[in-house]
């Protein structure tokens, strides 16, 4: 894992470390490589006055329903968690149990209702383990969701709801992937996040109060699935005048095609997102990932103009 800079730390408030997962449906659990340097990251996080949550799963990762649906292994998961917290003097707990995408439909849709059946059951479970652990209000809980809420797999059948059943009333607050919601020049856009047909106003008409709502950015430009992304930082170097405004660029990445669009969030669209979150009084923003953003010094950072435009 990638550690933060000094000068990183000191324009964030907590530090999410990806990704904690289960290694089999008993709940045992493990980092996934390269997070030999954890202590030293927390330690970090520590000195500059950052709180260090780890997060759990991730999009690659499959919850299954043997995992999280037969209270033995789901209780051995939570017991291991918070373990895991208390050994490495982590300050929360960031839930990214994400729906799956997979080529065998059948298997997709197990897996993604594990999500729709169990989520609130492992939710509410973990925060009372939590609490009686370490205190009410001592570590912070909190989870990753999608842009919006359901994946379609057919155009007849839309599966993997988050359901409206008040999952949310056990977290601090949760964090909004608004990215790879669409490609090219549609990726991460402001209306996708803020228009009326945006993440916010469908959470919050899903039930999520504003107070409990963290948007989320991407620090990468994306022209199609899988691949088709450059980190930001990338992007700048290629074209070191790029104007802040600036939200997509013409890239051939495998040299056989045409050039794609790579919609990405520049400085100006930033700022304008951290404007409307404070105006609405939502939580704060987040992005993935830290490592794909310029030093914080450089002044095309996107870390330095949310920063900047917070403390106003």
């Amino acid at each position: 894992g990638q550690m933060p800079t000094d000068s990183q730390f000191k324009k964030m408030t907590h530090v999410g470390i990806s990704f904690l997962q289960a290694t089999n449906n008993k709940g045992e659990i493990s980092m996934t490589t390269g997070w030999e340097n954890l202590n030293e990251i927390v330690a970090s996080a520590h000195a500059n006055d950052v709180k260090a949550l780890i997060s759990f799963g991730g999009g690659g990762f499959k919850v299954t329903s043997e995992l999280m649906g037969i209270r033995k292994n789901r209780q051995n998961l939570i017991r291991n968690i918070i373990k895991f917290i208390q050994d490495n003097d982590l300050d929360g707990f960031d839930c990214d149990w994400e729906p799956s995408w997979l080529d065998d439909k059948n298997e997709m849709e197990k897996i993604n209702n594990a999500l729709t059946d169990y989520y609130i059951t492992f939710i509410k479970e973990f925060r009372e383990a939590l609490d009686k652990e370490f205190g009410k209000g001592n570590k912070i809980f909190t989870a990753a969701i999608l842009n919006a809420n359901s994946i379609w797999y057919s155009n007849k059948k839309q599966i993997a709801h988050f359901p409206q059943n008040g999952w949310w009333h056990y977290l601090d607050w949760v964090s909004l992937m608004n990215y790879d919601n669409d490609l090219g020049s549609q990726h991460a856009t402001f209306e996708s996040v803020f228009g009326s047909q945006g993440s916010v106003s469908y959470w919050t008409a899903f039930g999520i109060p504003q107070s409990k709502i963290m948007i989320g950015v991407p620090f990468y430009g994306r022209a199609g699935w899988g691949d088709e992304w450059l980190f930001y930082k990338d992007i700048v170097n290629m074209n070191p005048m790029i104007a802040d405004t600036v939200d997509y660029i013409m890239h051939n990445k495998s040299k056989l095609e045409r050039k794609k669009e790579y919609g990405f969030n520049g400085v100006s669209t930033i700022i304008r997102k951290v404007k409307e979150l404070k105006k609405l009084n939502l939580t704060g923003i987040m992005f993935w990932q830290l490592s794909g953003d310029l030093p914080s010094t450089h002044q095309k950072s996107l870390l330095k103009a949310m920063n900047e435009e917070f403390i106003k």
